[in-house]
């Protein structure tokens, strides 16, 4: 028996089905995490309010950091699902499940259904594509959009005269830019020009259509950054130099978060987890690769040989370029390198095709691989049950503020529901099954069900989302919400989009700005916070929300109810950052603390918080 019945479609439908459901499972059931999910997610709901499709606005002013395109997919989410965590990560969620069909699709023409159906299984559970689909981040749709541009190239190579695939190609990379700036277009070009130098055939410049290929995507891109740059002089200058020069050399303002920095070991071991469990399969893929490439390069009898031979290579590519690309860079994020995974795991999903099961006659293996890998397998299984005898040492090494005894009881599932996978996937590559990668698909799946109740259990960590909601609860709409500050705002995003949560009024705007009936609250944020919380300085006037420690203080001490909240990205281990910083003067005692958030009322807030909820002091 095999997993190859081609007849039957609804095999494919239900495996992508699947992935769809692990890919959306619980996106809305937990708080936006902060910083970068509060940005983006606030960020599209002030489109949605402004009806401004062109400036992307946050906390009330512009903020000229990113491309518009996630942020338009987060907007036109929420016109149609409303304002919630849900309608914020969708378009994340079903763009990384449209790099799962890209995958499925691509692979399935390389090596047969059976791969393809492989792989949509393995990138659905790979540990990176599945955190970053449940997160509000740019790198998962770069990924889908870099993995469809090269696609799409790749055909256009044996099919020079379908219009499809040459529309396909550019309209991708013009969807890369659009997501995160000239990267998008670096990437895919320099694997089509490595191509072409490896091959020796500078005619396939013509066969891709390079120039009219430009010119469209110029043709895309262009209205929005002329019509940015006119609504905002010096986008452009500010756009190139500081977000993209200036980022690559380090030399970015404000700095980038220090926790999301790594050595280059660090870079090569994260991409190594985000890859996880795949990774383990690595020097037998790089090995599968190369032969496949090298011999259907050197020794292709037909179009359809040397067509795999490209398609090879530029995954090859795909898959090394985010990796290496930022290594001798110090301005290398974790994130980073999630474009490396779906082309790596669909080279993974031929090998495996290949390596498994004994009835597979053109296979080539090694016993001793096959041991190998079923020894590796085991042992992860047995180091998965090991965690058990452990567990309240590793409970105990949890921030406070997590529930003890709900973690304990999810860790100890997952480890038996991993240990047992491993273990069961370990003796089935042993013996060369055919079944061997299904109990390793069926453990991480529950795993990362559970996983999503971890994500909610951790919000009060990383989301301001109950304490926001806690506070708000016993103040009113004229209570004023002064944030301490963080890099890039995101934190003052989510309080601000929590704060209007309930509130779909839009607000009326004017030249002079908007009304006083507007519905809309902003944040303040202190401009003169610490070097750790810098503001960023986009062209054009400061923006409304900053203010200074002066002025605080002037709102603290006024008959105004007003709300005082800290950084919890914090550095507490330096001594020149402690967390009463910046407090206002008699701030008294904290009337909420959540981790290093701690959040203070003046008088005329605390009076109004006995008022409305009696006993809340």
């Amino acid at each position: 028996m095999r997993f190859t019945i081609k007849n039957l479609y609804w095999v494919d439908i239900s495996i992508l089905l699947l992935a769809l459901i692990v890919t959306l499972w619980g996106i809305g059931s937990y708080g936006l995490y902060e910083p970068h999910e509060g940005h983006f997610a606030m960020v599209g709901r002030e489109m949605v309010w402004r009806d401004d499709w062109i400036t992307p606005h946050l906390n009330g002013s512009p903020y000229l950091n990113k491309p518009p395109l996630l942020y338009w997919l987060i907007a036109s989410s929420t016109k149609i699902f409303g304002y919630s965590e849900f309608s914020a990560r969708l378009p994340v969620g079903l763009v990384g499940w449209f790099g799962i069909v890209i995958a499925w699709k691509w692979t399935r023409e390389l090596w047969g259904i059976n791969s393809s159906r492989i792989c949509a299984l393995m990138l659905s559970v790979t540990l990176g594509w599945f955190i970053f689909t449940h997160q509000i981040l740019i790198d998962v749709p770069l990924g889908t959009f870099l993995l469809s541009s090269n696609y799409f190239l790749w055909r256009s190579l044996t099919r020079p005269y379908s219009w499809i695939d040459w529309w396909g190609t550019y309209f991708s990379l013009a969807l890369c830019i659009l997501t995160k700036g000239a990267i998008g277009i670096v990437f895919p070009l320099f694997g089509c020009f490595m191509l072409i130098a490896i091959r020796r055939d500078w005619k396939l410049i013509y066969k891709i259509k390079l120039l009219p290929g430009i010119l469209l995507v110029l043709a895309l891109i262009l209205p929005w950054f002329i019509a940015i740059e006119r609504a905002n002089p010096g986008f452009w200058h500010y756009f190139i130099v500081n977000e993209h020069l200036d980022r690559l050399w380090d030399r970015r303002f404000p700095p980038d978060y220090t926790v999301s920095k790594v050595s280059a070991i660090g870079y090569l071991a994260i991409t190594a987890c985000w890859c996880f469990p795949w990774i383990i399969f690595l020097p037998s893929v790089v090995k599968f690769s190369w032969r496949q490439w090298r011999d259907r390069y050197l020794l292709a009898t037909s179009v359809k040989e040397r067509q795999t031979a490209d398609g090879i290579f530029l995954l090859a590519i795909a898959a090394i370029l985010p990796v290496i690309s930022f290594l001798p860079f110090s301005s290398r994020l974790i994130y980073y390198s999630i474009p490396a995974i779906p082309p790596y795991v669909m080279l993974c999903a031929g090998w495996w095709n290949r390596w498994q099961p004994r009835s597979f006659k053109t296979a080539t293996y090694s016993v001793k691989t096959d041991k190998l890998y079923g020894a590796i397998a085991i042992i992860i299984g047995l180091l998965c049950y090991s965690i058990t005898p452990a567990i309240k040492t590793i409970v105990s090494l949890l921030p406070a503020v997590m529930p003890t005894s709900e973690v304990t009881r999810l860790i100890v599932i997952i480890a038996i529901a991993l240990g047992t996978s491993w273990l069961v996937s370990g003796i089935g590559m042993f013996k060369r099954a055919y079944w061997a990668l299904f109990p390793l698909v069926a453990g991480l799946i529950m795993t990362y069900v559970i996983t999503v109740r971890g994500f909610y259990l951790y919000q009060n960590i990383r989301s301001s989302k109950m304490l926001v909601q806690q506070a708000n609860a016993c103040l009113n709409a004229d209570t004023l919400w002064i944030f301490e500050g963080s890099r890039e705002l995101g934190a003052a995003g989510a309080v601000s989009y929590y704060l209007n949560q309930s509130n779909i009024t839009k607000p009326i705007s004017q030249r002079s700005g908007w009304t006083a009936e507007r519905t809309y609250r902003t944040v303040m944020v202190l401009a003169d916070g610490g070097i750790n919380r810098l503001p960023p300085k986009f062209p054009g006037s400061p923006p409304r929300y900053l203010i200074d420690r002066d002025r605080l203080q002037t709102y603290w001490q006024s008959d105004r109810p007003v709300v005082f909240l800290t950084d919890f990205l914090r550095q507490p281990a330096h001594n020149s950052d402690p967390i009463t910083l910046n407090l206002p003067q008699k701030a008294g005692q904290p009337y909420i603390v959540s981790g290093q958030r701690q959040l203070y009322l003046n008088q005329a807030a605390r009076k109004l918080s006995r008022k409305k909820c009696k006993g809340n002091d």
